[in-house]
């Protein structure tokens, strides 16, 4: 992480981190109930990368859209009521990818 002393943005890398915490938690995600995918975008060159993960339930289906500029999209559906929910996001340091990450978890608990 290049996360500095004086707070400075790792944007760039966050589409990886993003990778690497699914990585780290999908087994206790699987013991609560909520299974879930990552996937990177393609290495094509584009200038802007990003990764999705999606997380769901039986009744619930969120996405987490990260690009290297920093942008994040949220987005989550009840499957049984059609109720859509989104949410844009300028995420600069890891801390706030790990409050995007909540926020998901939270819409499909």
């Amino acid at each position: 992480m290049r996360q500095g002393e004086e707070g400075q943005s790792i944007s760039p890398e966050l589409p990886r981190r993003l990778q690497t915490w699914f990585a780290e938690h999908e087994e206790r995600l699987q013991s609560c109930g909520i299974t879930g995918a990552v996937q990177p975008s393609p290495e094509d060159g584009r200038t802007k990368t990003s990764t999705w993960m999606t997380l769901e339930n039986d009744e619930h289906v969120a996405v987490l859209i990260v690009w290297s500029s920093g942008e994040a999209e949220l987005e989550y559906g009840d499957v049984k009521t059609g109720q859509v929910r989104q949410q844009h996001r300028d995420l600069r340091t890891f801390q706030d990818i790990l409050d995007a990450i909540e926020t998901i978890r939270e819409w499909i608990a």
